[in-house]
């Protein structure tokens, strides 16, 4: 049944936000000059946002030598690029684990985890946008997923109608619903307040490349693009198109610096996806609960010398009564939030 695009955006309206966290870091992390501590601050305030924080930083793919129990330390031993990936890749994954119960919804999520680490891979290359464009192809197709929470069933048959009669999914979007998913990320990009980069992202990335210039948008088009080519995409391109075609569309200076071959690329997005792609659900609630124990345990920072250097210490590690208080104050509002996520989850589980 098509719809107007004003009851698409009425619908959008409808859709949960992306959390706050996630949107507040964006715009946070959008300053060069952030401060480190003030990200993990925002990061520390969300029991969630915490847990999937601290299991990441104790994952084997870091290998630390000790368990990292507190936030601070955590980001300052990530940085602040792989921290923002991290928060941004879990805030996309939670927010689209409602659609992904069939392999069509799946390969929404591929493509989009491809689409960044191949936007991060152009960007490394370029030597341009290196901080944000992970980020922005995270975010790129923010519309499918609010199309896909809005109307799960419906958009998973477009999806699956246009990919079945090679259609041109952008129009047969539209004709089913008013609006394509380009459209919808950028009303739900307005109505989330993001960055307006990322919005413009979201709302134009399917926008033909024009001119010279290498700007981010451009990136990520050439990213989404080049994920289809590599086999990542939802529905198969009209025209088959290869890699050295898409990467055609960079500017001269910008080819010449992507050394990768499709074997390569292809290998570090299966990584990656495995890596994204291990998001709970419904992580545990005695896994989630033991890391933030072990965050609250941790009343005073951890020294951080050894990671930052002594010239950073002074701003990671604080000592006064005041400071101690809040962080006690933080832990205890931790351990009240996750004991009712664990209570609430454990009734869900029981009534279901």
């Amino acid at each position: 049944m098509q719809r107007s695009a004003a009851a698409i955006s009425e619908s959008l309206k409808n859709v949960p936000p992306f959390p706050p966290v996630a949107v507040k870091l964006l715009s946070l992390l959008s300053n060069p000059a952030v401060d480190a501590n003030e990200v993990a601050d925002l990061i520390g305030g969300d029991a969630t946002f915490t847990a999937r924080l601290l299991q990441r930083v104790n994952s084997a793919q870091f290998a630390f030598p000790s368990d990292i129990t507190n936030v601070r330390r955590a980001v300052a031993l990530l940085g602040l690029d792989t921290t923002r990936q991290v928060m941004l890749a879990h805030a996309t994954a939670v927010y689209a684990q409602g659609g992904l119960k069939t392999e069509t919804m799946r390969r929404c999520w591929q493509h989009t985890v491809a689409t960044a680490v191949l936007a991060e891979e152009i960007a490394a290359g370029c030597n341009a946008f290196t901080s944000v464009a992970f980020t922005a192809g995270i975010m790129h197709d923010i519309g499918r997923l609010g199309l896909l929470v809005a109307y799960p069933e419906e958009y998973e048959e477009v999806i699956r109608n246009a990919a079945e009669r090679c259609l041109d999914v952008l129009e047969f979007e539209e004709e089913q619903f008013g609006a394509h998913h380009a459209e919808a990320g950028r009303m739900l990009g307005e109505l989330w307040g993001l960055p307006s980069d990322m919005a413009l992202i979201a709302g134009r990335h399917h926008d033909p490349c024009e001119g010279v210039e290498l700007s981010l948008l451009r990136i990520v088009h050439v990213a989404c693009r080049l994920a289809d080519v590599l086999g990542y995409d939802v529905v198969k391109p009209l025209l088959p198109s290869s890699a050295s075609d898409v990467i055609a569309q960079l500017p001269p200076r910008a080819r010449a610096r992507l050394t990768g071959s499709p074997e390569e690329l292809c290998e570090r997005i299966e990584e990656r996806i495995r890596e994204f792609g291990s998001e709970p659900a419904d992580a545990p609630p005695e896994e989630t609960l033991a890391l933030l124990a072990s965050a609250a345990a941790a009343q005073d920072l951890e020294p951080v010398t050894d990671v930052v250097g002594a010239g950073a210490e002074s701003d990671l590690v604080e000592s006064t009564i005041e400071q101690t208080q809040l962080r006690r104050h933080r832990a205890l509002i931790l351990w009240i939030v996750a004991g009712l996520a664990a209570i609430g989850g454990a009734a869900w589980w029981a009534w279901r």
